[in-house]
């Protein structure tokens, strides 16, 4: 699959496939065409030559509201957008589901609180979206995607607003819903120990290609990443052919 913005090209055949009960994590520098991936997965953009199949169904056959009854989307920025509590902000998930004058009823709140539980945040529920941290903020639109769809879930650079311990937190969550769910996840990250810890699958992107992809402990290689950063790696083995990386002139 490519994509061009404008005639430029973006994307340069592109290939892969997720499935239930994975977690895939795309890994690659900023302007790597990460979020254009993204957006063109779930059909906000449209490729040029090749096609993103959904249920081995193309998109360009859907509407964008079969599509997002499929796979939601969880955006890197999330500015003030109405002084809503956040249960209603994770309710308006459920928009693909409902008729054009058709307003949300008590299943679609239950379902929402549900997604806020899941993800132990069922506190905020009652708070102002607009005036909690931007960490919690990113917590919410998450539970609006886990009641738009239980089916495939991307995700933006997931842990760009949160603090240290509840990065890990998240992540840790999302990878126990992939497997007690059977959600297909997709990540874009900048973080290759993020996506050496959690991924089950890993697509390093170089502008707007491919370089290499395959499960995280066969593509997260000191080759690789020396070679996708542009620097000089050290490698540190954990257990289950696992291993973090730092850049190596930090033990000079």
């Amino acid at each position: 699959m490519s994509f061009r913005y404008n005639k430029k090209p973006v994307l340069e055949n592109i290939s892969f496939s997720a499935r239930a009960s994975t977690f895939s994590a795309i890994l690659g520098r900023n302007g790597s065409g990460k979020t254009t991936l993204l957006h063109t997965l779930n059909g906000i953009n449209r490729p040029y030559k090749g096609e993103v199949l959904i249920n081995n169904r193309s998109a360009a056959a859907m509407s964008q509201k079969k599509i997002a009854r499929q796979v939601s989307l969880v955006p890197q920025e999330h500015n003030e957008i109405f002084p809503f509590k956040v249960l209603d902000v994770v309710v308006m998930g459920r928009a693909p589901f409902l008729k054009m004058t058709s307003s949300p009823g008590p299943e679609d709140y239950r379902l929402a609180m549900d997604a806020l539980k899941t993800l132990k945040a069922e506190s905020m529920a009652e708070n102002n979206f607009n005036a909690i941290s931007g960490g919690e903020r990113q917590i919410a639109l998450l539970a609006a995607a886990l009641v738009q769809s239980s089916q495939t879930m991307l995700l933006d650079e997931p842990t760009n607003h949160l603090d240290f311990n509840n990065q890990y937190l998240l992540l840790s969550t999302i990878k126990k819903l992939c497997q007690a769910k059977g959600l297909c996840v997709i990540a874009s990250m900048h973080d290759p120990n993020m996506a050496m810890l959690f991924a089950d699958q890993v697509i390093m992107m170089e502008k707007g290609n491919i370089l290499f992809q395959g499960s995280a402990c066969e593509t997260m290689t000191k080759k690789n990443i020396d070679r996708l950063f542009q620097l000089d790696s050290a490698a540190i083995e954990l257990p289950d052919k696992k291993r973090l990386f730092l850049p190596a002139h930090v033990f000079e």
